[in-house]
């Protein structure tokens, strides 16, 4: 069913602090409280993008074929569908944050607003919560690979607000009490829907750019024939019993886990705005009982958990959660039991599913020449952030192509290739010595809007030289240690005087980590069209013009 969520009423908190809000403040003060609080909501959204995408990457999902899927591989399938689903789901409510800013006439502001450093504070969240498992209260959210505390920490982001709690817009509790901060600004008699009006909504981030699902977010309920046809077309004889894998897989996004006509809601009016942040709400925390709390489901229709429960089911299936002390809110309730088929971290790494990625990598961390090939990750990361915010400037005629070629590109085609390339790089000097490369999404500088793809074009041109230094270190260790072979005592064959270069995995990996950086900064088709990422300057220099 692709129905339309019921805008949540008010509670009686709500209610309290929208006669409050009318009876002591003024329209002005309104104004500026709601647009400072919709750009933190996008830094909120913002930074919980990279710890997700993080943790989804430290997985790997296509070890075993699907006929003989070991628990591992099934769960390590399961945890990157489901941590994926709520990653494009945050990317989709900074972009509700985003129109609604836009809609009031502020340009949204992505570009080097991450967090600087990790583990990170969420922007004005109160500085400690409740116990982790490791009783610890500070709310610090690391990078890190996919384990019992790292769900922990997910589950932070995502605690779900209780039934009337007060709203909060600074040292807030749960992002769901921030979240209802505007929305009691967004229902005082001081805003008109001509506020909203400000910035043209055929300019906005539009709904058909926004899809639930994706080939990442997909996982198999159980093992499966992935050579077998899906239906409705004959099972041939050949096939075996197991399901097709069209029958085993699970899509973890519904598309009517929204409020309002669609997900993706390009703003016009104060009942676009909070249609807008009651998505944002359900999803992340659950559609709200009646004076209970929140439901473990983020649409009426019970098909789709909230961001809340699927981190704590998954978390709930590691051994780990057995005698926990961690301490989670009486709503929506937690399993009493470890969901079986139990599993630990040190199984996913032993069965090959999940990468030894180091906690919190910065750049400069890394050993020589690395530094620059993690550079472009976050480099990549950036410019992404700056083709979002330029989406707003494109005609709108032009902005489907332009987010295809864009955003869409940048994701698939180059992040998500270039992070599943570099984490095959083994580490073996300096504080990440013996764990395998992670990437970074630091604040590098791209420069200006106007110039930031020949900035983006610099660490890539700098990435390639390093990435071309290894493979030069590598060719000769390697021809050093076939002519030391060679030298020492013993028969050798009458081919052995030749010296061969053997380049090996890695340097296979260092040339597709060349290979990708072209693809975002200069691949050409054969009919000479670019392919590589557009080149926003030309829309930012306009926009100063005008």
């Amino acid at each position: 069913m692709d129905a339309n969520d019921p805008l949540t009423p008010l509670t009686k908190a709500e209610t309290d602090f929208v006669a409050k809000i009318e009876a002591k403040w003024s329209r002005d003060k309104v104004l500026k409280r709601l647009k400072r609080d919709l750009q933190t909501a996008i830094e909120i959204e913002l930074a919980t993008i990279p710890i997700y995408l993080y943790t989804y990457y430290s997985l790997i999902r296509n070890n075993e074929s699907g006929e003989t899927i070991s628990d591992a591989q099934l769960f390590a399938n399961k945890a990157g569908g489901m941590i994926m689903s709520v990653a494009v789901e945050e990317m989709l409510h900074m972009s509700l944050s985003s129109n609604v800013l836009f809609a009031m006439g502020v340009m949204p502001q992505l570009y080097g607003n991450a967090p600087g450093t990790y583990p990170t504070e969420l922007p004005y969240h109160k500085p400690q919560g409740k116990a982790g498992p490791d009783g610890k209260t500070a709310v610090l959210i690391p990078l890190g690979k996919l384990g019992f505390e790292q769900l922990w920490h997910f589950l932070q982001i995502e605690y779900p607000e209780q039934a009337n709690a007060p709203p909060q817009d600074r040292d807030w509790d749960t992002i769901g009490q921030f979240y209802s901060y505007i929305r009691c600004l967004l229902n005082t008699d001081f805003l008109a829907d001509s506020d909203f009006q400000r910035g043209a909504s055929a300019h906005a981030i539009q709904p058909y750019n926004y899809s639930p699902n994706n080939i990442d977010t997909v996982y198999p309920n159980a093992g499966f024939d992935p050579w077998k046809p899906a239906p409705p077309v004959p099972t041939p004889s050949w096939a075996d019993s197991k399901q097709s894998a069209a029958a085993a897989a699970v899509f973890p996004d519904y598309a009517d886990g929204h409020a309002g006509k669609t997900q993706l809601v390009a703003v016009r009016s104060i009942l676009d705005a909070a249609t807008a942040i009651d998505t944002i709400c359900d999803q992340g925390e659950g559609v709200p009982i009646p004076d209970i709390g929140p439901s473990p489901f983020d649409d009426p229709s019970k098909k789709e958990d909230s961001h809340y429960v699927k981190f704590l089911n998954l978390q709930a299936q590691f051994a780990d959660y057995a005698g926990t002390t961690e301490v989670r809110p009486p709503q929506p309730p937690a399993p009493v039991d470890v969901i079986q088929p139990a599993i630990t971290q040190q199984a996913l790494l032993d069965g090959g599913v999940l990468v030894n990625m180091p906690d919190n990598p910065i750049a400069a961390r890394y050993p020589e020449y690395y530094s620059d090939i993690a550079n472009f990750c976050s480099a990549c990361f950036q410019y992404m952030l700056i083709m979002t915010e330029t989406v707003y400037l494109v005609p709108p005629e032009k902005q489907k192509v332009f987010f295809n070629e864009g955003l869409h590109r940048s994701m698939i085609w180059v992040l998500d290739k270039y992070i599943k390339t570099i984490r095959q790089l083994p580490i073996s000097s300096g504080d990440y010595a013996g764990m395998m490369m992670g990437p970074t999404f630091e604040n590098v500088s791209l420069g200006k809007r106007a110039v930031s793809f020949q900035g983006l074009t610099d660490f890539g041109n700098k990435a390639i030289a390093s990435a071309n230094a290894l493979i030069a270190k590598l060719d000769a260790s390697e021809v050093v240690e076939h002519i030391e072979e060679l030298l020492a005592p013993g028969p050798a064959a009458a081919t052995a005087a030749k010296v061969e270069k053997d380049d090996g995995d890695i340097v296979g990996v260092l040339q597709n980590v060349i290979y990708y950086i072209g693809v975002a900064i200069s691949k050409t088709g054969s009919n000479g069209v670019p392919m590589h990422l557009p080149d926003v300057g030309p829309y930012w220099t306009a926009a100063k013009q005008r």
